[in-house]
């Protein structure tokens, strides 16, 4: 006998109590869940919406004044993309007096892809994290890591087109570097807006497909056609002869 029928059979019970004993505490549970999940849900929305603005604003790139109508930042998923356009022709030599390049042999610690909205338009380049071991030519000194913009995406397939040697890059390998080192006046304008180079990275590969001699795991990758002198190298330390001899005659 539950409590109702006991209220009941005794009869002469005021039509109140009755009533209260209707109203059973399964019911009025019920009706507290009623209101505790949608109060539940709300708590859950609040927390995600929290917990994403904390996410996005940690993988933020701070930009200076400097950069206006761009906005940047680290992302873990981005297309295959590639720089187009012809590459400038150069001689041999050019490619060592052409631009300001500094010239350093490391190792890659770190591969971040990024996404950069031009006011609207958006882009998605790369930037390796590079430990310096020996400095041919530039300001920076062995031992020091330095940022590199890469003119593609890495890691998200195999190499891209027109970025053959660049969207090899992986962390862990080796290479010779030939990086343009940005200065105070340079900057990259699309779609109306300006982002002020140096404040993603110090230095910038030129195109893809060269400027970089890499150690992988199928052998030394490099534009061979670009370094005609040394086009049949397997090893870095060939690399390494040749980049001094060539630093020489540019000074």
């Amino acid at each position: 006998m539950n409590r109702l029928e006991l209220f009941r059979g005794l009869g002469n019970l005021d039509a109140d109590l009755i009533r209260e004993a209707e109203a059973s505490p399964a019911r009025k549970q019920k009706k507290r869940w009623q209101i505790a999940l949608p109060i539940a849900a709300c708590l859950a929305l609040a927390i995600g919406i929290g917990t994403s603005s904390v996410l996005y604003a940690r993988n933020s790139i701070e930009l200076s004044p400097e950069s206006e109508g761009v906005r940047a930042r680290y992302v873990r998923n981005a297309p295959e993309v590639s720089s187009t356009g012809d590459l400038l022709l150069l001689t041999e030599a050019e490619m060592f007096t052409r631009f300001d390049t500094a010239i350093f042999r490391g190792t890659v610690t770190q591969v971040e892809n990024i996404r950069l909205d031009f006011a609207g338009e958006t882009v998605y380049r790369a930037i390796a994290h590079i430990h310096t071991e020996e400095v041919y030519r530039g300001n920076c000194r062995a031992g020091e890591d330095v940022r590199v913009l890469l003119p593609c995406t890495i890691g998200t397939g195999e190499t891209v087109t027109d970025t053959a040697v660049a969207s090899a890059i992986r962390p862990g390998m080796t290479g010779i570097f030939m990086p343009i080192q940005y200065g105070e006046d340079d900057y990259w304008e699309q779609n109306g807006a300006r982002l002020r180079e140096k404040d993603l990275c110090a230095y910038g590969l030129a195109d893809g497909e060269r400027w970089a001699f890499l150690e992988t795991g199928d052998g030394l990758l490099f534009d061979r056609t670009a370094f005609p002198t040394i086009a049949g190298a397997d090893t870095l330390m060939e690399v390494e002869d040749y980049i001094l001899k060539m630093v020489n005659l540019a000074e």
